[in-house]
């Protein structure tokens, strides 16, 4: 275990030390003796349940929905905790997936849209990275643009939500 990011009553919540993409923080009910793990995106706001064990009882869905709602609220220390225990070795399991983009009035004046399935003028992210100070995703793509994106304010199309 990398360390306890945050508690939910008598559930733990951390990133493990030995985990791979996609990101994903682990919910640990040791009394109940259940192991929820939970993906989270670096592009938006969105959390879900990702894989479930139990060797004792079974959480409620309320349990489970109460502990999505607890990581979206953290989506932060979330973020930084993956970057710090992951980023060096899996980055933020956006590498090899295509991005669109499109003129938006926001903050980054554009929305990036990672999708199941893109479209023809999808570009391959080949370098993803984070900055936990500033809540930035760094992306440098295939043909040579690099894309500086704020947290949580575009779209990741999983297969899993």
């Amino acid at each position: 275990m990398a360390g306890t990011l945050f508690w939910i009553d008598a559930i733990q919540v951390f990133i493990g030390a030995e985990d791979h993409p996609p990101p994903h923080v682990h919910a640990v009910h040791a009394g109940e003796g259940w192991v929820a793990r939970f993906r989270f995106s670096f592009l938006s706001d969105v959390t879900g349940l990702y894989r479930f064990r139990r060797r004792g009882r079974r959480p409620t869905t309320a349990t489970l929905d109460r502990v999505a709602e607890a990581i979206v609220t953290n989506l932060p220390a979330c973020r930084e905790g993956w970057w710090v225990t992951q980023g060096s070795r899996h980055e933020i399991g956006l590498v090899n997936r295509r991005v669109e983009t499109r003129p938006i009035a926001n903050g980054d004046r554009f929305l990036a849209r990672v999708a199941l399935k893109p479209g023809k003028g999808a570009a391959t992210i080949v370098a993803a990275g984070y900055d936990a100070g500033s809540c930035k995703v760094a992306l440098t793509l295939d043909n040579g643009r690099a894309l500086s994106l704020t947290a949580g304010q575009h779209i990741e199309e999983a297969e899993e939500w």
